[in-house]
């Protein structure tokens, strides 16, 4: 009910095209999907290795073992062996190299299967390994080969013509047959086969950008940097057919200063960024608060510093977007832990941007930005479009005295659009008055320091509030943001397999920070574990900030550049206890 399958190589051996297609397969016959593709920032030559993961029940990240490993060179097999299942399938692409030791793989067979061989020898290019490969898989499998040629047809019809599709389909049907002569049948993983349903297979990044469309973003301003880039990759191919805009900046600050005007002028805005992308935007992020711009930031974390690790994931951008830029000024935090939260919080960040007229932090990671998830279709009914005190003509025109930032009770003031009768102001990032002027008066400053950041407190009913999954009556808590959310999930059923009862606190709103919900958690708990990709523990840290109660919580840090898998956090729980 539950298989890993590795394909690994090097980067430009084609490993992550076979592993997008053997996940649409998977996903088409019903199962479960998610990926995990782990590969270099250079184009070629360095290794790479993408697992796809099906169930049938509904999973939310990479296991802890491999079940099938594909490889398309022997020092791959080296590298993972260790991670097989007992009673795994390896196969690798040489003739001379040692079968694994049983100390090195608990993989219960070796075979040598001469992927290269085969292609040149059939078709003359190496490069048609990659299907052979895949036809291999798909006997191993079982797979529905009419689902194999149609996703094939649908990938190379267009671009490369019938002879492309007819050579690759061939390609399968070769490797399936040679799977056939070399691989014994109570070797094979045999799949169930269920309806599909229609579902969608989807990466966070995809998700978000879908998100922005429903929500009624239609300007998106950015420069590229993995791994957010495909944010903007998915919006130039649909944003154009609802009047939308992307432009490609010259760097970060740009995006967003053109992302503000766009919003400035009407438009839902958005940009998206990475890791030194950020950093480049945190004079635009202080001027969005100050001139009180609704604006929304998809950030994709990825390994830092400086350059680090592009295409690797990390946690360690939370301080970054909590307290980044210089000055005081209110702005919004929140954590999508699915695919599906992705698509949601998308929705919610515009809205709160625009009610509460201050910037908005999607804070995602690589881990869910690249890799894909099942999911099922988004209900689009349920899109509500909220534009907060954004007043219209017929509203302005009886005004005579508009004051874009009036003191109100609730911090908010009437918006009006450039253009409008009535409603001329000024916008600048200096210290202002209710006009929009500047204004350095002292007892203008506090008042106007008060009523922005007013803004906060009373945006905290329409927050996403943390979410407990599992016993609420167990007494184990563990505290997680974004990605974390799936291995948390399987983490505590490995450890109620073994007799320890946990609960998991999802943080959903980073900030303003929901200290009651998490005192109320952490009174419930004999012992608080608190789980993240980063080194320094950020989310502890900001926990023993904002809560008010003393408290110890123990810290289940990786940052390898790897996700967590679920026995990572389950063992380090129960070596603690």
């Amino acid at each position: 009910t539950d298989i890993s399958v590795m394909i690994a190589g090097m980067a430009g051996d084609g490993v992550l095209f076979t592993g997008n297609v053997l996940a649409k397969i998977l996903k088409r016959q019903g199962w479960e999907i998610s990926t995990y593709r782990d590969f270099p920032s250079n184009i070629r030559g360095e290794p790479t290795n993408y697992t796809i993961r099906a169930s049938l029940e509904k999973i939310y990240g990479r296991g802890d073992d491999i079940d099938v490993f594909m490889a398309f060179d022997c020092d791959a097999i080296f590298k993972h062996a260790k991670s097989m299942a007992e009673g795994g399938i390896l196969l690798c692409d040489g003739e001379d190299i040692v079968a694994p030791s049983p100390s090195e793989s608990r993989a219960r067979t070796y075979h040598r299967f001469p992927l290269r061989k085969l292609a040149i020898g059939n078709f003359g290019k190496e490069i048609f390994k990659n299907m052979i490969a895949l036809g291999a898989l798909c006997y191993i499998l079982d797979l529905d080969f009419h689902i194999i040629e149609q996703i094939i047809s649908e990938a190379f019809l267009k671009r490369k013509g019938k002879e492309v599709v007819r050579k690759n389909i061939q390609a399968i049907h070769l490797g399936c047959e040679q799977a056939k002569e070399l691989i014994l049948p109570e070797e094979r993983h045999s799949l169930k086969r269920r309806e599909d349903y229609d579902r969608l297979l989807l990466s966070g990044d995809e998700a978000i950008a879908f998100g922005a469309l429903a929500a009624g973003c239609r300007f998106f301003a950015a420069y590229p940097i993995c791994p957010a880039t495909e944010i903007w990759q998915w919006l130039a191919v649909y944003f154009p057919q609802f009047n939308g805009l992307v432009v490609q900046t010259e760097d970060e600050l740009a995006a967003l200063n053109m992302a503000l005007g766009a919003s400035y002028a009407g438009a839902r805005a958005m940009t998206s960024t990475s890791g030194p992308g950020g950093s480049l935007m945190m004079e635009g992020f202080g001027l969005a608060g100050m001139a009180e711009i609704p604006i929304v930031v998809a950030h994709v974390q990825r390994v830092g510093p400086s350059t680090g690790m592009p295409t690797k994931t990390e946690q360690a951008d939370l301080n970054q977007w909590i307290y980044g830029s210089h000055g005081d000024f209110p702005r919004i935090v929140l954590s999508p832990g699915t695919v599906e939260e992705c698509f949601e919080f998308t929705i919610k960040a515009f809205n709160l941007a625009e009610k509460y007229q201050c910037p908005v932090i999607l804070l995602t990671e690589q881990d869910y930005g690249h890799n894909f998830r099942s999911a099922n279709k988004f209900d689009l009914s349920k899109v509500k479009i909220e534009r907060g005190k954004l007043l219209s003509q017929e509203e302005l025109i009886n005004i005579n005295d508009f004051k874009r930032y009036k003191f109100t009770p609730d911090g908010v003031s009437p918006r009006a659009l450039p253009g409008m009768k009535n409603g001329l102001h000024m916008v600048e990032s200096n210290e202002h008055n209710e006009r929009g002027y500047r204004d350095e008066d002292p007892e203008n400053r506090v008042r106007m320091m008060q009523k922005r950041m007013k803004k906060l407190k009373n945006a905290s009913k329409d927050l996403i509030a943390p979410k407990i999954w599992g016993k609420r009556d167990a007494e184990i808590g563990i505290i997680g943001f974004g990605s974390t959310f799936g291995p948390i999930q399987e983490a505590i059923t490995q450890l109620e397999k073994n007799g320890i009862r946990a609960k998991y606190l999802q943080m959903r709103t980073l900030w303003p920070f929901p200290s009651k919900k998490v005192e109320e958690f952490i009174a419930t708990c004999k012992e608080t574990f608190v789980v993240e990709n980063n080194f320094s523990g950020q989310m502890s840290l900001l926990l023993k900030s904002q809560v008010r109660m003393s408290f110890d919580a123990r810290n289940i840090l990786n940052y390898s550049s790897q996700a967590f898998r679920p026995q990572e956090i389950s063992t380090q729980i129960q070596k603690a206890l």
